[in-house]
């Protein structure tokens, strides 16, 4: 609380020891209380305990699931009431995924994802609107809870838990960027988890993890100070900023993935079925004509029925085998149709999740409707069809999944949710290389900067920056199968990119961050 001024804090994970810390802080600074998204028994327990201290009243409960649409829907619209408004919303910990690819349950494997990332977006645009209308001096905001693990390469679960993280934090830093100067601050936390580094799961590490108490007194101070990223320990800061030094292939060794002949994954050209989504325009009609001219037979994905249709007699012409498939991947119904394509039908040798979605225009003025699909798209679909591709292609021993990312995924993008997440399949594609290595299967994430296609047109904006810097599609597609053939996790096609790419692993991530804001409006 700051000065006289009362504020309201809700905090979800309050049944976590991180999300405990933070309740009992707030609580003891005079705060309200409003303990969200666990087991009701364990939030009762807290809020009675605070109860019981010598200030404050007694912890509003809003118990249930976060990966629960019901019970998310009922702490986004606590966050959107009139009365008795949230002045700070504190974003706890989500559960850590239980396991891995290919071994997680895919139902278990989304439940995770909602929680730790689909329950991040949906709470911030429910709370940010009102509180950029009521500015409250508490200092109001958001803090969320991330990890390390977005800055490190792990494999099984830990990997997955990385790349959530990984979009937490550019979610929350690039949002910190765009509200600033509105008077809200916005931080992410990234303490070090219990046992860090210890067994396959991660790169090994030996930190003495701080307290949750010491988590939650960092994240706090630090967002008294209006910093974007909280890092709590001198040991674990170091880290960070070491760990964005080091190159990928010294990362994979540290990682006990490979000898010096396994830095990469296998070499060489393949053929088989590629099955690629967003095939009707863009960098998608890209790959479609250069896999048809290397040999391979083609499953099309997207929504557009004429221009895959017309895709698909064109290449018949030549000789080519195309299966067409019609699919929203913003619906649950249509990436379950593509993912029981790659399960079920023909083997898939290729999988290339190139399907984008984008929205112009500021966070908090775009349709939470727009900014799920976004998520859908972007998100889940790479990861519900990467986990649908994974067991067939470990059963054969070959198989490569290309995941079309973005530069933008490297950068604290003002405002930019598209930004976040790609920075969520950067990580995840890293990850799961690292996790299949030595099994024959390769797995890319192909990050281009602007490129010549459809996408910026069909947002409503020109093409920024000088011509040299926009690529055209073609190039992209084939420097990206270049890189893959010779083993690479990450591609990023272009001299100008890889350049730019280098430089964000050198500079600061607050100098990043105060460059991203002197680059426009934010976008959705």
């Amino acid at each position: 609380m700051s000065g006289s001024t009362p504020r309201r804090a809700l905090v979800t994970g309050a049944d976590t020891e991180i999300g405990r810390a933070f309740a009992r802080r707030l609580h003891a600074g005079g705060d309200e209380l409003v303990l969200a998204g666990g087991p009701r028994d364990a939030l009762e327990a807290l809020a009675g305990e605070l109860d019981g201290a010598a200030s404050g009243t007694r912890p509003e409960v809003l118990p249930g699931d976060l990966a629960d649409p019901d019970d998310l829907d009922l702490v986004v619209r606590r966050l959107q009431a009139d009365t008795r408004p949230v002045d700070l919303l504190v974003v706890g910990p989500s559960p850590p995924h239980t396991a891995g690819l290919p071994e997680a349950d895919p139902t278990d494997l989304r439940a995770a994802l909602d929680r730790g990332a689909g329950a991040v977006l949906a709470l911030l645009r429910a709370a940010l609107p009102g509180m950029l209308a009521r500015r409250h001096p508490g200092p109001a905001g958001v803090i969320t809870v991330a990890g390390v693990a977005g800055f490190l390469p792990a494999t099984g679960a830990a990997g997955l838990d990385g790349a959530v993280q990984a979009y937490v934090v550019t979610l929350t830093e690039s949002l910190a960027q765009a509200l600033a100067r509105d008077g809200l601050a916005l931080t992410t936390v990234c303490p070090p988890p219990p046992g860090t580094g210890r067994g396959p799961r991660a790169v090994p590490l030996r930190l003495a993890p701080p307290t949750p108490d010491a988590v939650a007194a960092a994240a706090l101070a630090d967002h008294a100070a209006g910093r974007a990223l909280s890092v709590p320990g001198v040991p674990t800061r170091a880290l960070v900023s070491a760990s964005r030094l080091v190159p990928y292939p010294a990362a994979r060794l540290a990682a006990g993935r490979g000898g010096p002949r396994g830095r990469r994954g296998p070499r060489g050209t393949r053929t088989g079925t590629a099955l690629v989504t967003g095939a009707s325009s863009g960098i998608g009609a890209a790959f479609v004509d250069h896999l048809a001219g290397t040999g391979h037979d083609l499953v099309l994905v997207a929504r557009d029925t004429d221009r895959l249709e017309a895709t698909a007699e064109r290449l018949g012409r030549q000789g080519v085998q195309v299966e067409v498939l019609v699919a929203d991947l913003a619906d649950a119904a249509g990436r379950r149709r593509v993912a029981e394509r790659i399960s079920g039908g023909a083997p898939v040798s290729l999988l290339v999740n190139n399907a984008g979605y984008a929205t112009a225009g500021e966070f908090v003025d775009t349709d939470p409707a727009a900014l799920r699909a976004n998520y859908e798209v972007n998100m889940a679909a790479v990861l519900e069809l990467t986990a649908a591709a994974l067991p067939g292609m470990l059963a054969r021993g070959e198989g490569d999944v290309v995941n079309v990312s973005s530069v933008a995924g490297f950068l604290p993008g003002r405002g930019s949710v598209y930004g976040a997440g790609k920075a969520y399949v950067t990580a995840l594609s890293r990850n799961l290389a690292l996790t299949v290595a030595g099994s024959g299967v390769r797995i890319m994430a192909l990050c281009p900067g602007f490129t010549r296609t459809e996408f910026h047109q069909r947002l409503g904006q020109g093409r920024p920056g000088p011509d040299w810097a926009w690529l055209d599609a073609e190039r992209v597609v084939a420097e990206g199968m270049e890189d893959l053939e010779s083993g690479k996790a990450v591609s990023v096609p272009g001299a100008v990119y890889k350049t730019i790419v280098g430089v964000t692993r050198l500079v600061p991530r607050s100098l990043l961050r105060a460059l991203a804001a002197r680059s426009g409006s934010g976008r959705g």
